[in-house]
């Protein structure tokens, strides 16, 4: 288990570290456990036995940074990793994707949404790696959010693959927007 946290480091552990317990005891504290510092929190886990696939930090300012999960590899039982992920810009999101041909889902604040094939960004070999520009975002904006893609979520998905990188995305249809809620305007009679 790799445990990613907000102070850019990286927590390394066995499953079999944990007892085994019940639901209702609810288990261990994971920054008491691992022995993080004071403040961090646990964002992200994976959950490797070969180190195979990618890790792709996504930060708020429209950037992403595709790193091999190999690169956390170490060749003794090293518990803790720092420089995990670029602290240059805020994070937005973590996922990782086991090959090239699976597809990343992002949303800005603005509203648009992008799906990014996992093949389309190069490598970095440094895990620290600033990333590159994967969305072009308008002023006040951010990447809110990242998650693999489903197939079948989207009736028109070809809408919102990205032709080329940086891409502003596209803004969901009222189809796919889902049903919005609205207050009308009457005014009434009290």
């Amino acid at each position: 288990l790799i445990f990613f946290s907000d102070h850019q480091q990286a927590y390394k552990t066995k499953g079999v570290q944990f007892a085994d317990t019940k639901a209702s005891t609810l288990g261990e504290y994971i920054p008491a456990k691992l022995g993080f510092d004071e403040d961090e929190n646990a964002v992200y886990m994976v959950a490797t036995k070969d180190y195979h696939g990618y890790m792709f930090f996504f930060f708020e300012n429209g950037k992403a940074a595709k790193i091999p999960l190999e690169s956390y590899a170490t060749k003794t039982n090293r518990k803790k990793l720092t420089g995990a992920y670029s602290d240059k810009d805020p994070l937005a999101a973590i996922v990782f994707v086991e090959d090239d041909e699976t597809e990343i889902l992002l949303r800005s604040s603005s509203g648009r949404i992008l799906l990014l094939k996992a093949g389309d960004l190069l490598t970095k070999t440094s895990r620290n790696a600033q990333g590159v520009a994967v969305m072009k975002l308008k002023k006040g904006h951010r990447i809110i959010s990242a998650e693999v893609y489903t197939e079948g979520r989207f009736q028109k998905p070809d809408r919102y693959r990205a032709k080329n990188l940086p891409s502003m995305g596209q803004l969901p249809d009222a189809s796919e927007a889902g049903e919005q809620i609205s207050f009308s305007d009457h005014t009434g009679d009290t």
